[in-house]
């Protein structure tokens, strides 16, 4: 059985992927793939990792933790998800480094299954909404005490995407922007069940639908469905267009009042942020989901089309 392990990053869906997925789980299943609810696989898969701290299962303590979770369920594709798995959101900055048990807790999940394949599935946030984000979900704590003696410049996605690439050679990895997951949903989806085909996928537009008014998601599910042959470029086109005019503005623009968060240095993080991401891309064997562009603003490629809007 294939082992999918989503790994957030914090901040990024807040569990919209595994919802949208268990949204799906009896189709799922008659196509081998197994979506349990959080509840069943986490406490098993922390206890587990807890009790071999990094070490091979043995082929039958493997198949006794498998067979828990899935629960007589027969297939050839187990997706968990979890924010937390490797670190909780209060640690990302423990030992003075951005994610730095990245490696080690990688190391410990793929052990748990060292006899079935594993691949990783992660999204990325700028820090300049990144850092704001996960300081709002602390409590008793000033900004500058959170951050401690981090250096905001060595903030960087590219390290710690590197660091569990080296840690499980053998396991695939997949990474997208969250700032285009309302454009590439059903990419993502898509890739994390291995499936061919997403139209079959319910929820496959929530991420779209989060950031879009009523009216507009209508009007956009409406024009999907009259042109049934759109390509993926011209189906993130024509999301692009629905945006510019049905964007929920409170959903879109993300305001934070912290000490000396300029407009400036929003930009250099979001400027360090694009570059990371390109070279995250030249790392070998991880696949980058991405809507084309830059940060969530995709450029009609040639077969997009004229949306056509009266």
């Amino acid at each position: 059985m294939h082992i999918a392990y989503h790994i957030g990053a914090h901040s990024t869906d807040d569990d919209l992927l595994l919802t949208s997925l268990r949204a799906n789980a009896p189709m799922l299943e008659r196509n081998g793939v197994i979506v349990p609810p959080g509840d069943v696989y986490r406490p098993i898969l922390r206890e587990t990792v807890r009790r071999l701290q990094g070490a091979h299962s043995d082929r039958d303590a493997e198949e006794a933790v498998l067979e828990a979770i899935v629960d007589g369920k027969d297939g050839h594709r187990l997706i968990m998800a979890s924010e937390n798995f490797i670190c909780t959101q209060q640690k990302i900055f423990d030992e003075g480094s951005f994610y730095g048990k990245m490696g080690q807790k990688a190391v410990w999940l793929r052990n748990v299954f060292p006899h079935h394949p594993v691949s990783f599935h992660i999204g990325l946030r700028s820090p300049s909404s990144f850092l704001p984000a996960i300081f709002a979900r602390r409590q008793n704590i000033s900004f500058e005490d959170y951050l401690g003696d981090i250096d905001l410049e060595s903030v960087s996605w590219h390290d710690v995407i590197e660091r569990l690439r080296f840690a499980v050679p053998d396991a695939e990895i997949t990474v997208w922007c969250n700032e285009d997951t309302p454009l590439i949903w059903p990419e993502v989806m898509t890739s994390i069940t291995n499936l061919t085909d997403n139209s079959a996928l319910h929820k496959r537009h929530a991420r779209l639908r989060e950031v879009m008014t009523q009216d507009g998601f209508e009007q956009f599910i409406a024009y999907l469905d009259s042109h049934p042959k759109i390509t993926v470029a011209q189906r993130r086109w024509a999301a692009v267009n629905f945006l510019d005019r049905f964007a929920k503005v409170e959903e879109m623009d993300e305001s934070y009042d912290l000490p000396d968060w300029s407009q400036g240095r929003i930009d250099d993080l979001d400027a360090a942020y694009e570059k990371d991401l390109e070279r995250i891309a030249t790392l070998p064997d991880v696949q980058v989901l991405a809507a084309g562009g830059t940060i969530c603003a995709p450029q009609p490629s040639e077969d997009s089309m004229s949306v056509g809007f009266a």
